[in-house]
């Protein structure tokens, strides 16, 4: 795998051991988010989950069978002109990524609205 290496060896070693059949698709997904935001820290955090945060968590990426999940911690207030968010929670939202033919600018545009939400 050719990726750009988190400054966390912890998350290094995470995108290492990613099952080969998932893994081009993860990659892809963490280029988008850390394009639309690069100053994110990179952590993995509850059973092997990668959690982007500023001074609050963002987004949980869940590593599934043929996808990913996205879950933006704010995502009840993100405005979603896509319609793509997932969920009827009190205050989270999921995006379901299952092909490398996803909707990046959506995903730019909720990783944006969700810093702007941290105040």
């Amino acid at each position: 795998m050719n990726t750009k290496p988190s400054q966390n060896d912890v998350v290094n070693d995470y995108i290492h051991n990613l099952d080969e059949k998932v893994a081009p698709l993860f990659l892809d997904i963490r280029e988008t988010v850390l394009d639309a935001n690069p100053a994110f820290n990179e952590s993995i955090k509850w059973k092997n989950c990668l959690v982007y945060s500023q001074k609050k968590n963002h987004i949980q990426t869940v590593v599934g069978k043929g996808k990913i999940s996205l879950i933006f911690f704010f995502g009840v207030q993100i405005e979603d002109n896509f319609g793509l968010l997932e969920g009827d929670g009190k205050k989270t939202r999921t995006m379901r990524i299952q092909a490398t033919d996803y909707n990046k600018d959506a995903l730019k545009s909720y990783v944006q609205q969700s810093l702007s939400l941290e105040g």
